[in-house]
């Protein structure tokens, strides 16, 4: 059960296919996953009883905050955060030495029994569902089946997912990879690719003090990912016997965003062999990412990326 969880968990930090990932990994599984019951709670008044404005003011203020679902069975927790400006965070379990929160659009309509919740998804797809707030401060949302395209349920099911206010935080902490999702214009949102890079990279640290070499693959790493999106193709790309280094390609599929080239290797710091990750991207949008950087001696500080790329991390 742990590992089923583990992985299905980390498969949703692959941000190359969010869209799908969310809706086929979290909302479809996530409450098999959790295995939380459903509570025999109260709900707040019914919508008619209430003006449209008071509602939304009421529910917006009430959702703002940190909640918390706990799986039983593995003890892992997810955390969903809902922040202003219709922004929803969803933090992730740690896989790795890594904690990411992916970042999505919402809103809600507060004037239907039960409330609707709307997850924008991607840019085109809005994954549609209830929610309700019980008397005792909860958070009941309803997780299965609900995937774009798919109509939205009208009642809750026995699985309903129920949520724990924890905090009324609205930001992650500092040590959480924040990866928006690709809602913007393709060539606004390049940082993407950056993200996704930084978190391979720190899997593959993790994965090097473990086993001593680097992983050939995203299954070796343990992370569930397609590994080609509307934007680029992801490709780790062995060096060697893994020791010593392995790169992480991100190659652009339009000429209107760069490309890049992570790589991980083994540097000597004070005796030890420490594995540090940088990047390098294109310094113009272009379907060919940058060769091998050059790292002089493995050292921690002399890195140079080829002609016609900067260092970007």
């Amino acid at each position: 059960m742990t590992q089923i969880v583990s992985n299905r968990f980390w498969g949703l930090m692959q941000v190359p296919t969010i869209g799908k990932v969310v809706t086929s990994s979290l909302l479809i599984s996530l409450v098999s996953t959790l295995g939380i019951p459903l509570s025999s709670q109260p709900s707040l008044a019914a919508a008619e009883t209430q003006s449209p404005s008071s509602l939304s003011t009421k529910a917006v203020t009430q959702l703002l905050g940190q909640w918390q679902a706990k799986d039983p069975a593995s003890g892992k927790v997810l955390t969903l955060i809902f922040a202003p400006e219709e922004q929803l965070l969803i933090v992730l379990p740690p896989r790795a030495g890594t904690t990411a929160a992916i970042k999505m659009g919402y809103q809600i309509n507060p004037t239907t029994q039960p409330m609707q919740l709307d997850m924008k998804v991607s840019r085109d797809q809005v994954a549609a569902t209830i929610f309700e707030l019980t008397q005792e401060g909860k958070l009941r949302l309803e997780l299965d089946g609900v995937s774009p395209g798919n109509p939205r349920p009208a009642n809750f099911t026995k699985t309903a997912v129920l949520f724990e206010k924890v905090s009324n935080v609205t930001t992650v902490p500092k040590d959480v990879q924040v990866v928006a999702i690709e809602t913007q214009k393709a060539t606004a949102r390049p940082n993407i690719a950056e993200q996704y890079l930084t978190i391979l990279g720190k899997a593959q640290q993790a994965y090097f003090l473990k086993k001593g070499k680097f992983a050939a693959s995203l299954e070796e790493l343990g992370i569930i990912s397609n590994a080609e999106t509307e934007l680029y193709r992801y490709q780790i790309v062995p060096q060697g016997d893994r020791t010593n280094s392995v790169m992480i390609i991100a190659q652009a599929k339009t000429a209107e965003v760069p490309s890049y080239t992570g790589t991980v290797y083994a540097a000597q710091i004070n005796g030890k062999r420490t594995p540090l990750t940088v990047i390098c991207a294109t310094n113009r949008p272009s379907t060919s990412p940058p060769t091998m950087p050059n790292i002089a001696n493995n050292s921690a500080s002399a890195v140079q990326c080829p002609a016609g790329s900067s260092l970007v991390r």
